[in-house]
């Protein structure tokens, strides 16, 4: 019989504790191995046996899936070749390379004669990345030179932003230095999933490459040397194959016995730069083991779950999990609860939780469970536009981008740089991301935190999202934002709006959300305060972390807070733009966000 109260919710529910005792290292680990030996790129052999490897493993749990083969538009980078020539020395010197996804291919018949792009090259300086927030936002300095025919030389990563600037000032292309001996693979295309009308034309316009951290100093000295009247020349090669592949996407279901069409997604990235153990196997592996979990106390599931593998991560930025937000972009709008990324969890020497992605509405939840489940603090920030959070658009909110990582001392006294996963192992997007960047026990405890955060987001009678947190992030962020525009534009409607929804909520959450939570109430209750908070999630969220509409995704770019008052301030900033025109901008973005917060008012009393 279905239950008719949350009392018999309650009392049909497994422990916490059972469940954490239910998470063990077997199935898990022995995935780990297999992936080990597999080069996971997306619309490969070894992919597809991954996910053959993941349908057996399900079947043997019994867990339920499907299978989709959505064709994802792919750039899959093959060799690629530098050369310096230096004046007056005779054979120039090769330099190994490689190149990003997404890089323009001098390969392209008719595109370069030669099948290469040759300039003088320029050294660009470039922000240094000093943590994860860095490493997604870095972009050249401003007040770029002339680069008109140059190639551009720069350090870090060929990150969407900084070739899009290179670009901009005349690179005929773009050299990146690596902030290690490692070349770390990555992608340099704007442009989120598989392109669109509205974007196709944002796709890298130059050929890039990359090179280590001492051959990048080579070509330094020797450009620093040169006069003007006899410049160090770059010749770049590059090679990438770049269409239509069709890919494995496998998404399993546990489904919930009391609020069935309710779920929460927990989701990770299948494919992998080279064998990509710490990025993404053991991610790979904690979904498996959640699944298996979950489906052994299924019985006590109140929502469902479902798991999702992705493919088109790595070479499609995020084509797979943003494919899956476009063709169930309604179900998720009317019933997904919120969604959890799992990437780089269980890796050597990550030892605490520190910039752990949150949105205001789940450190709470983020942080009960981290605690809950491996006794440790956690350090929050915000998410960045990265990390298949391909699900903002729509409205639904995240926690969970990266997991446990390296300390800050033990980053300085190993002599480690900031990456983007791997538990910040300098090892991340290289051939040296091998079996030995897993670790058990840091598995263990981390697969215990996901399956502790996913039973609580579908178990807990009403939804585990606090929107007076977000309210009084919202309150902060206007404040700040009437400051820094002066009296260039009033805020007033903004600043009564936001305290008008922090009122309303803080009398929601406590004439509705404190009795639809008490042991007895009836569950038709809850669900109607359940629809409340998933309506405010996507007005809210919406809002705050995306400017492209609902059902459009936002570039790979970053992000700040209320994109568009943050976009005006900086361009005020900047003294570049008509003061005119930002006050134009700054009133079509109050109206967005007044609007925004009447209809979650208008949902709160309704």
């Amino acid at each position: 019989m279905v239950p008719i109260t949350t009392r018999e919710v309650r009392t049909l529910a497994t422990s916490e504790q059972d469940l954490l005792d239910s998470i063990r290292l077997d199935e898990a680990w022995a995935l780990i191995e297999k992936f080990a030996t597999l080069v996971r790129v997306s619309g490969s052999q070894d992919e597809a046996e991954s996910v053959r490897y993941i349908q057996a493993a399900l079947d043997r749990c019994g867990v339920p899936y499907r299978t989709f083969e959505p064709e994802l538009y792919l750039s899959i980078p093959g060799p690629t070749a530098v050369k310096m020539r230096i004046p007056g020395r005779g054979t120039p010197i090769e330099i190994y390379a490689k190149t990003p996804s997404f890089s323009v291919s001098t390969a392209t018949a008719g595109l370069f004669p030669d099948g290469q792009v040759e300039g003088p090259c320029e050294f660009v300086e470039s922000a240094k990345a000093t943590g994860i927030g860095d490493l997604f936002a870095a972009a050249p300095a401003t007040g770029l030179p002339d680069l008109n025919g140059k190639v551009a030389l720069s350090e870090g990563l060929p990150m969407p932003a900084k070739v899009g600037a290179l670009a901009a000032r005349g690179a005929v292309a773009a050299v990146f230095i690596s902030p290690g001996e490692r070349i770390h693979e990555g992608i340099c295309t704007p442009v989120w999933g598989t392109p669109d009308l509205t974007n196709q034309d944002r796709q890298p316009a130059i050929p890039v490459a990359e090179v280590s951290k001492s051959d990048g100093a080579l070509i330094r000295k020797e450009v620093a040397a040169a006069t003007a009247g006899a410049p160090v020349t770059l010749s770049v090669r590059t090679s990438l194959e770049q269409g239509w592949y069709k890919c494995p996407l496998v998404v399993a279901e546990i489904r919930g016995r009391v609020w069935p069409d309710e779920f929460v997604l927990l989701h990770g990235h299948l494919d992998s730069w080279h064998v990509g153990v710490g990025d993404n196997a053991v991610g790979n592996a904690t979904l498996l083991e959640v699944a298996r979990v979950l489906m052994e106390h299924r019985e006590s599931l109140s929502r469902s779950v479902r798991l999702a593998w992705w493919p088109g991560h790595s070479t499609g930025r995020y084509a797979g999990s943003t494919w899956y937000a476009d063709q169930f972009a309604l179900d998720i709008h009317r019933n997904c609860v919120v969604h959890l990324n799992c990437d780089s969890p269980g890796c050597r020497w990550a030892t605490v939780f520190n910039d752990l992605t949150t949105m205001a509405e789940t450190e709470a939840l983020a942080r009960g469970a981290i605690l809950d489940a491996a006794g440790l603090p956690t350090q929050t920030a915000r998410p960045e536009r990265a990390g298949d959070l391909s699900f903002s658009n729509i409205g639904v909110p995240t926690l969970f981008m990266l997991s446990s990582t390296i300390s800050e001392e033990d980053r300085k006294n190993k002599g480690l740089y900031a990456v983007g996963g791997c538990g910040g192992n300098n090892e991340w997007h290289t051939e040296a991301d091998t079996l030995e960047i897993a670790d058990r026990d840091n598995l263990l405890r981390d697969m215990r935190v996901y399956a502790l955060a996913v039973w609580r987001a579908a178990n807990d009678p009403v939804h585990p999202l606090d929107y007076r947190a977000t309210a009084a992030e919202l309150q902060e962020l206007v404040g700040r934002f009437a400051e820094q525009l002066g009296g260039l534009s009033d805020l007033t409607p903004s600043k009564e709006a936001v305290d008008r929804l922090l009122g309303e909520l803080t009398a929601f959450y406590t004439t509705q959300v404190v009795p639809a939570e008490a042991v007895g109430a009836p569950l038709e209750t809850v669900r109607q305060v359940n629809a409340k908070l998933r309506r405010v999630a996507r007005l809210l969220v919406n809002v705050m972390y995306s400017q492209a509409g609902r059902w459009r995704q936002d570039p790979a770019l970053p992000v700040p807070p209320l994109p568009e008052f943050a976009a005006a301030v900086a361009a005020l900033q900047s003294g570049e733009v008509n003061p005119g025109f930002v006050r134009t901008d700054v009133v079509r973005a109050q109206n967005r966000l007044v609007a925004a917060i009447d209809e979650a008012v208008e949902a709160l009393r309704g």
